[in-house]
């Protein structure tokens, strides 16, 4: 049971990692060269750690170690097809880089008078792209870290199509690269809770009573929720359009009934 419980928490976390470079919020040297193979080695990694713990529980599950455990003898097979989800996702982006590796990589330097930063989802090229800056030469989309506001940086960047670019890393000119905003903590924050959330959930499914069952059952929920409210918010802020609106309101909600279920 412990093998199995502490191999599932690897494979979320494999997973958690993997959104945390893609979102930036885990720095990587030459993004735009590496992202692609740490993305396609974590979802690989993620997906065979998911598919023994499947293999395991369904051949050792008559042995009577799974009992009193969320585990079933099927062994979880939604999980793995969500493992292979990402791992196929994965393939496609690293299938993806490798047709537009032929595009050439340019570094931009921009003063903060040379572009302007619009916030703005109504201008999509790429299904991850929120925000964008245009300046003389057209447009910078950005997927992941960019400036909050314009100011002096350099914009590492690939042409996607005529006059429209893809950053892949950002870096102030000035000190700003060593402060931490706001958003920034709010992002570190936000994973940190993810990979804690993993490891609870994990705990959670072995059903194990050394490991403080009650304390995890009282908070597993609560946490998921708000985490789950958050990241629909985060990712649905700035939308326009009714069913954005519910979907905002929704969220709240979620993130509302998290913290409450902790004082029942």
């Amino acid at each position: 049971m412990g093998l199995v419980t502490v191999l599932i928490i690897l494979a979320w976390e494999c997973i958690v990692a993997m959104f945390a470079f893609l979102l930036h919020v885990i720095p990587l040297k030459n993004y735009y060269k590496n992202i692609v193979k740490v993305q396609l080695f974590l979802s690989s990694s993620a997906l065979i750690l998911g598919l023994f713990v499947h293999y395991y529980v369904k051949m050792n599950y008559d042995s009577g170690i799974f009992y009193g455990s969320k585990w079933d003898d099927r062994g979880e097979p939604e999980m793995v097809i969500l493992f292979l989800t990402f791992f196929i996702c994965s393939l496609i982006h690293f299938a993806a880089d490798k047709k537009n590796s032929r595009n050439k990589i340019e570094t931009f330097v921009l003063r903060a008078d040379e572009y302007k930063i619009v916030k703005d989802v109504e201008y999509l090229y790429m299904p991850t792209v929120k925000n964008y800056c245009e300046f003389d030469r057209g447009i910078i989309a950005f997927s992941g870290n960019m400036p909050n506001r314009e100011i002096d940086g350099t914009f590492t960047c690939r042409m996607v199509k005529d006059g429209i670019y893809e950053c892949f890393e950002y870096k102030a000119l000035s000190g700003e690269n060593n402060k931490l905003s706001f958003s920034r903590i709010k992002q570190i924050i936000i994973w940190l809770l993810g990979a804690i959330d993993v490891v609870l959930a994990g705990i959670w499914i072995s059903q194990d009573p050394k490991m403080h069952i009650d304390v995890v059952s009282h908070f597993l929920p609560g946490l998921s929720l708000i985490l789950f409210g958050t990241m629909l918010f985060e990712l649905l802020k700035g939308t326009k359009g009714l069913f954005a609106k519910i979907m905002i309101a929704f969220s709240i909600f979620l993130i509302i009934i998290g913290i409450v279920s902790f004082f029942k």
